[in-house]
């Protein structure tokens, strides 16, 4: 229980934080997970981007999208590109 409840009162300081100076919340986030929850850093960010890239880039392309400010062409190729080249990275 006390896990279940740092972990939203991290992500309500981290999603104040963010509002209120436009910065990601993944700053605050990532070192509280390896320090507060003792996770690896490499275990932080994969969690971190579990966290806030499928909810805050959809819904920021999405608002982009409905104002006219999305190219899906242009888009779809670097999308592309982007995940060609983290394939080809030598692992």
């Amino acid at each position: 229980m006390d896990n279940i409840l740092l972990c939203l009162i991290l992500g309500l300081i981290a999603g104040i934080v963010s509002g209120i100076t436009g910065i990601g919340g993944g700053i605050i986030i990532l070192p509280a997970l390896i320090f507060l929850f003792g996770l690896s850093q490499h275990q932080a960010q994969g969690t971190t981007l579990a966290l806030l890239v499928p909810r805050i880039d959809i819904l920021a392309a999405w608002t982009y999208y409905k104002q006219g400010y999305v190219d899906f062409k242009i888009a779809g190729l670097l999308c592309l590109g982007f995940v060609l080249g983290g394939w080809l990275v030598p692992k």
